[in-house]
This record gives C-alpha cells, sequence and structure tokens, in this order.
C-alpha cells in the first residue's frame, strides 16, 4: 500500500536522496504538469542522462523512451575491443549485434528516425566474391538491417556508413519509407568484385550524400534516383581523391546524370556540393541542374587546381562554363579563384556567404595501389608561405574583391578570404564599408594593429566573430609562436573593452582562438594619471571547439558538412 505522503511522480529509491523536501500531506503536494515535462526533457541531449531518467519511473520511462531511440547509431569495428581487460559485449555478442538484435525483437523501434550504421565490417570469405557469390556474413548482415528497417516506420534519414555496400535487400526497404527525406551512402574503397545495385527510387527523398565514390570500386548506380527524386533539394557527391592525383581520366558524368539528360529532368536543388571531381566537361552537365533555385554551392578540390596534371581535363570547365547565372545564389564554398570565378562574380547580386577554403593541403600521394584507396581528400600541394605575390596575383585579388564590394557588399553576412592575401589596413576598410552587414569576418592582414581593428568594428558594427588569418610558414606566423599567448590576451584586453567592440564575442589569430567577455573596471588603485578609470574586456584563450559552430571557422575545410 503506498504512502500517502509519498509524490505519486517520484519513485520510491529516490525520495531518501532527493535535495527537495517532501511534502507532508497531499494536499501539499503539486506534481509538475506533463507538458512542462515534457518541455524540460526536450532539452536533455546527452544520451546517457536520457538512459538514466528511463530508469527513473514509469512515467518518465514512457516520456524519455522516444527521445532515446530518435537517433540510433550502431557502430561496428573491425578488431574486439577491451574494456577493463574484457571483450566488449562479453558474455553475449558484439555492441553492434547486440543493438541490431534489439532494434528487430524489441518493439520501440518506430521511435527511431535517425539511423545509421558507420564503422568497418569485418568481411570473411572475401574471395567468395570471386568465385560469383556474396559471402554469407554480409547477406546475413543485411538481411538484418532490411528487417529493422522495416519496422521503422517514421524514419527519417538513413546512413550507409560502413566499408562494406548494401545489397538490394536494403535499398528495397528503403524506397518502401515514405517518411524517408535524408539519405547518405558510403561507397567501397577497395578493387574487390561485388554486385552493383541499381539504386531504387525513394518517393520522398530530400538529400542524398554519397562520399568515396571511386568508379574502379564497383559503386552503386545512383542514375535512377536521381532522375526519380523529384523533391530533391540537397545532392552532395564526394569522390575518392586517388582519380585527380593520379591524373585518371575515369569518372563519366553520364554514369551519375545520364538518365538526368536522357529524360531531358532538370533538378530543382536548393543544395549542391562537389569534392575531388576530375572528369570531362562535354557541356550536358549545366542542363541537369536548375540555376533558378539554386541557393549554396560547394566546390571544393574540383575544375581547375592550377595542376599540370589535370590542366587538360580542368580546361574542359572552363571552356564550357555556364551561361545562365544562379539569380537566387546566397553561399558558395571553395578552395579556388581565378579570372572566370571573379568574373561570374559580377553577373549577379545577392550573395551572403563566401568561404574560401584554405587549409594546408597534403603533398601528391605516389602510390600506384590497387588495393586501397585513400578516403581523404589529398590535393596537390600549395606554394611555400613566404613565396611573394606575383603581379597576376595582386591583379585577380583586387578585381575579385571589388566584385564582392561592387555587387554583393550591401547583402555579405559572412566572409572568408584566402589566407594567402595579406591585405593592408585601407583594403580591410573598404571591405567594412561596402558591407555593413558583415557578422563573420576572416582575413589575413599585412600588420595587425588596433588601428585596423577598429576599422573594421566601426564599418561592420553586426560583427561578432573575426578571425585574422596567419599562413604557416610566413614570418608573421613564427613571430606568432615565439610569443605568449597570455600577451595577446592583454593587449586585447586593453584595446577592447571600448563601445565599438561590444558585439565583438570570438577573435582568432593564426591556430589561437580568444572568447570575449564582459568589461570591467580595474580600480582606483590602476587608475589614469588624471583619475580616470581604466577599463579591459576579460578575454579567454578557448580551443578550436568552442567555434566549431561559428561557420568561418567551420567551413575552412575539406570535410564534408552536415
Amino acid at each position: 500500500m503506498a504512502h500517502l505522503n509519498h509524490p505519486a511522480a517520484l519513485h520510491r529509491h529516490t525520495l531518501a536522496t532527493s535535495p527537495v523536501r517532501n511534502p507532508t500531506s497531499v494536499a501539499e503536494r503539486q506534481d509538475i504538469p506533463l507538458h512542462l515535462l515534457a518541455l524540460i526533457i526536450s532539452y536533455i541531449d546527452d544520451v546517457a542522462d536520457i538512459a538514466r531518467l528511463t530508469r527513473t519511473s514509469r512515467l518518465l520511462y514512457y516520456m524519455t523512451l522516444p527521445r532515446l531511440y530518435e537517433h540510433v547509431t550502431l557502430r561496428s569495428y573491425a578488431e574486439i575491443r577491451y574494456v577493463n581487460g574484457k571483450p566488449e559485449g562479453y558474455g553475449s555478442g558484439s555492441p553492434f549485434s547486440m543493438g541490431l538484435n534489439a532494434l528487430v525483437s524489441r518493439n520501440f523501434t518506430n521511435y527511431v528516425q535517425n539511423f545509421t550504421v558507420s564503422g568497418e565490417w569485418k568481411e570473411s570469405d572475401i574471395e567468395d566474391f570471386s568465385k560469383g557469390r556474396v559471402p554469407d556474413n554480409s547477406m546475413m548482415l543485411n538481411i538484418a538491417l532490411r528487417a529493422a528497417i522495416d519496422k521503422m516506420q517514421n524514419m527519417q534519414s538513413f546512413g550507409w556508413e560502413l566499408n562494406t555496400k548494401p545489397m538490394q535487400t536494403v535499398y528495397q526497404g528503403l524506397n518502401s519509407r515514405s517518411t524517408l527525406t535524408s539519405v547518405t551512402l558510403r561507397s567501397p574503397s577497395r578493387r574487390i568484385p561485388r554486385p552493383t545495385v541499381l539504386v531504387p527510387p525513394i518517393p520522398n527523398l530530400k538529400s542524398l550524400k554519397v562520399y568515396d565514390i571511386d568508379p574502379l570500386c564497383y559503386p552503386d548506380d545512383i542514375s535512377m534516383l536521381l532522375v526519380s527524386s523529384k523533391k530533391l533539394q540537397d545532392l552532395t557527391l564526394h569522390w575518392s581523391p586517388r582519380m585527380r592525383d593520379m591524373g585518371e581520366e575515369s569518372v563519366n558524368m553520364l554514369t551519375y546524370f545520364g538518365r538526368c539528360m536522357t529524360n531531358k529532368h532538370t533538378m530543382k536543388l536548393k543544395r549542391l556540393g562537389l569534392y575531388n571531381l576530375y572528369t570531362r566537361n562535354g557541356g550536358d552537365f549545366d542542363e541537369c541542374i536548375s540555376h533558378e533555385s539554386l541557393e549554396e554551392c560547394t566546390f571544393l578540390n574540383c575544375m581547375g587546381s592550377g595542376d599540370p596534371m589535370t590542366v587538360f581535363l580542368d580546361d574542359t570547365w572552363r571552356i564550357n562554363r555556364p551561361d545562365k547565372v544562379p539569380a537566387n545564389l546566397k553561399m558558395m564554398r571553395g578552395d579556388m579563384v581565378d579570372e572566370a570565378h571573379t568574373s561570374f562574380m559580377t553577373r549577379f547580386e545577392g550573395l551572403e556567404k563566401i568561404y574560401h577554403v584554405s587549409q594546408k593541403r597534403s603533398a601528391r600521394s605516389k602510390s600506384n595501389s590497387v588495393a586501397t584507396t585513400p578516403a581523404t581528400p589529398s590535393p596537390s600541394s600549395a606554394s611555400p608561405a613566404d613565396t611573394p605575390l606575383n603581379h597576376d596575383t595582386i591583379h585577380l585579388a583586387s578585381d575579385y574583391l571589388a566584385a564582392i564590394q561592387m555587387s554583393h557588399g550591401r547583402t555579405m553576412r559572412h566572409l572568408l578570404l584566402p589566407d594567402r592575401w595579406a591585405l593592408s589596413a585601407d583594403v580591410i576598410s573598404q571591405i567594412a564599408r561596402h558591407c555593413p552587414k558583415l557578422e563573420q569576418l576572416g582575413i589575413a592582414i599585412r600588420e595587425p594593429s588596433p588601428e585596423s581593428m577598429r576599422l573594421v568594428v566601426a564599418y561592420a558594427p553586426k560583427l561578432f566573430a573575426l578571425r585574422m588569418l596567419v599562413r604557416p610558414g610566413s614570418e608573421l606566423w613564427d613571430k606568432l609562436e615565439s610569443m605568449d599567448p597570455e600577451m595577446h590576451q592583454l593587449a586585447m584586453g586593453t584595446e577592447m573593452w571600448r563601445p565599438e567592440y561590444k558585439n565583438l564575442k570570438y577573435v582568432g589569430f593564426g591556430d589561437l582562438v580568444f572568447e570575449l567577455g564582459a568589461t570591467v573596471s580595474m580600480g582606483k588603485k590602476r587608475a589614469k594619471p588624471d583619475g580616470d578609470v581604466r577599463y579591459m574586456r576579460v578575454v579567454k584563450m578557448v580551443s578550436r571547439d568552442v567555434v566549431k559552430h561559428i561557420e568561418i571557422w567551420e567551413r575552412d575545410s575539406f570535410d564534408m558538412l552536415p
């Protein structure tokens, strides 16, 4: 029999340890309304905390269980991992297999909205592929995943990021999910003969990401999926950098967009991303993309890197460049600036975000191995940091900045420029004057000084993130490395207490990141000779993780973004 003084909403085991005074009578007891409880639970994003809540009481179990299984990721490891000297899953199966078993055998699979399988799947009997047969463990994996997918009636996104390919049975399961809107696929990176699947249509697909594509590693055919996805808005295709590094012309755009060309289907995309593309442009690809709907585009290590080994195919993109202009384009992200790009920028207005990736590139791979394919970009190496800019580069930079200021200055909010363009204070002030709506700015300053920073914040009052780029290996970089970060904190603290800096929250200097806090008084003991009180801004050095959500840091990489 329940004690009348015990709150019904609390588990009996929590009463003895609760820091809150227990009501003494039923009249004093006031349970939290369910809608407030649901609101509190919606702010909990740590999986471990949600799991602990499910074990607190029956009420919280039923309220938090949908949150617990809303996002499910199963990760497989090629080797056994040990915890406290014992294998993971000691006494049963691996965490991957036990998690998959729970999805298939339990009744909470309907709660799953985002499902991802990732990691390294250890395929046994690989020699079966050479005999024209799929190994049993790979078939059983696909069958089990199909059983789980069939129970996910509310699945919205699916990610296959295993090192092996999905089979036809998995694609058929995805085809039957009317709620599915986002799919991410990882292509195989080993040249092992295996079945190539024609990916069937997915009725309501809005986002498709396919990465690590290598034509020699038997990737699946997505041409049917592209031509049949009438609602597709976001398309990202990431090729292995091997073809561009080796100058191998094995990618053919007809493989992916041939059905669109044949059916004269124009994809009304809002976001388009191409990575490591090395192929010939015959001029037909331009007809597959609607220029009126395109809002964001990303081209990294594509269509012209200045490498002599790739110049012949890259020139086909320059010769057959599109005549149509994406009038509604709002964001551009890339790693290349040339005359054609500058001319293109002057043909329309309204850009809001420009991100030029200046990440240092690794040297060209010399490996000719056919066993594996690298999965990370490795474009040609950049020029030495101390090499002075020639006249052509200076002229190009001047034209590019003029195009931004004259055609897009009124709408520009995020601007990340190349780190090799060290700009003077006058040029920086012109940029800020023509771009008054700037919120994030990343630039290389020839001579960093308080005066140049004041010019920026004076003309761009909405600026909250300023990143001063320093090219590794340069004279300024060496000077920065030799200085104590506390010296930068002191200098910024004594400068940025001024009212014009009130909206500035983050400052980057090379690889260093500083967070600006409140303005404090230094007290009478540190007053000026005339008696006026001195002020300082609280400045704290933080890690790169603190600003990973800010675009001028987040998008300065060759990584695919969510």
